[in-house]
């Protein structure tokens, strides 16, 4: 008959086990420096040309991933260490080691910040869309949860602040701005806290307010026209017309370029100089080639300042009337396939085929014209219903069938993008985007900030 091994041996052994586990879980340092090397690598990587080395270090930040998952032995910094690096440029890494650290630390007020901001990262890589908005749910529930959680930091409330600010709630983002402006690390994080404030205010219907901010700011040389696009934009918000062509003669007298022209247009149409504006936009560069980065940027205004001439002149802004094709014409949007003998056909007139341009991955966000995108994905998703594919429609849809294709739930992703470049100088048409809401969505008034 066995004997039973006594108490102590038993203890004995169980010490021998739980120091063979501590032996194999990596250190805090070892596990800091491991996702800190490897984020730096990856960003190394990403914009050369040695695929091999690349797919060979995801394959390590697989593993690396795969054991923070597995967190054993893992404490609280462990997990915390591991996902910070990876938050700027490996976020779906981020996101897995600090859900697994979630699920054992739920108290744990930085892994939540940590979601949070993994969240709003992969949701902005979206383009404006239901995924974007849905994704910035979830970051924004993340970031409420750190909230409930300790200690009190700065970063939960820069994060929630973000979020409710793409999400358009204004008045709740400024009081969350606010609150982590109490400590001076978050304003060294964020900041241009001038224009911040002021685009905030401007979305909450103070323009007045805003014009206070903005009027109180000793802007650096590189800030002087930014300050004022955005003084000329809380001038026309305010509804004071005169006041409103004084602020756009002082922006084309700091500086007389297509920037500054389509700027102008934008307020004085807004404060209600219509033929002011026309006049204006008909001053835009002529289309033509280009060369240099200077002349690019030069088209890109003359095709946003076109687009803005046709939204100014339309009457009809249902989706069968002629602004989609003058928008369609006026941001110069072609949708080439080859057709039959060799034959080029350009679909872009096809509500199906712009909505597939614009809201897919290939089309990159444009500050100068993304307004118009916008109006153009809108009209173009409302045409639909209508709209009856050709043969060659037909079969570009079926070879394409495993793509993901845009529908109408991501029009609301839209129209909240238009709302938000009023705050972003460097976005062009931004009242005219406001304008465009109001056309596109009569019903719905802008979203209240919540309580």
């Amino acid at each position: 008959m066995p004997m039973k091994p006594s108490p102590f041996a038993v203890l004995a052994a169980a010490f021998v086990i739980l120091t063979s586990v501590r032996a194999q879980t990596p250190s805090v340092e070892d596990v800091a420096r491991t996702a800190h090397k490897l984020a730096q690598q990856l960003g190394e990587l990403a914009d050369a040309d040695d695929k091999k080395a690349l797919e060979a270090k995801k394959k390590e930040l697989v593993e690396f991933v795969t054991l923070c998952v597995k967190g054993e032995g893992f404490t609280e910094r462990h997990f915390v260490e591991a996902g910070s690096p990876l938050l700027e440029g490996e976020r779906q890494a981020a996101l897995a080691i600090s859900e697994a650290g979630v699920a054992r630390f739920p108290q744990s007020r930085f892994l939540h910040d940590h979601i949070g901001y993994a969240r709003t990262g992969l949701a902005n890589a979206e383009p404006p869309s239901a995924a974007r908005v849905a994704g910035l749910r979830s970051a924004e529930a993340a970031f409420r949860k750190a909230l409930e959680c300790t200690p009190d930091t700065w970063h939960a409330h820069v994060g929630l602040y973000q979020v409710l600010e793409h999400l358009g709630y204004c008045d709740e983002a400024l009081r969350e701005l606010d609150t982590a402006l109490k400590h001076a690390e978050a304003g060294a994080t964020l900041g241009v806290i001038w224009l911040r404030r002021a685009g905030l205010l401007m979305r909450s219907e103070r323009a007045k307010d805003a014009l206070a901010v903005l009027k109180a700011v000793a802007p650096a040389d590189d800030e002087k026209v930014d300050l004022q696009i955005m003084v000329l934009r809380a001038t026309a918000l305010a509804g004071d017309a005169a006041a409103t062509q004084a602020a756009a003669n002082a922006l084309r007298t700091l500086e007389s370029s297509p920037r500054t022209l389509v700027e102008a247009a934008d307020a004085l149409a807004y404060a209600g100089k219509k033929d002011d504006a026309l006049k204006l936009l008909a001053q835009r560069p002529k289309r033509g080639k280009f060369e240099s980065d200077e002349e690019r940027e030069a088209q890109l205004y003359s095709q946003s300042a076109e687009a803005m001439e046709a939204f100014l002149k339309a009457t009809d802004f249902s989706p069968g009337s002629p602004l989609r094709a003058a928008l369609t014409k006026a941001l110069d949007h072609h949708f080439v396939v080859m057709g039959a003998g060799g034959k080029q056909d350009d679909l872009a007139g096809s509500p199906l085929m712009m909505t597939k341009l614009l809201g897919g991955s290939s089309m990159p966000e444009e500050p100068i014209k993304d307004w118009g995108n916008h109006v153009l994905f809108v009209l173009s998703m409302r045409a639909l219903p209508a709209h009856k594919p050709t043969p060659a429609e037909k079969q570009l849809v079926d070879m394409m069938k495993k793509d993901r294709w845009p529908t109408a739930d991501d029009i609301p992703g839209r129209l909240l993008a238009l709302r938000a470049a009023v705050g972003e100088p460097d976005h062009a048409g931004a009242l005219t985007a406001l304008r465009a809401v109001e056309k596109l969505d009569p019903k719905t008034p802008p979203t209240p900030a919540k309580k």
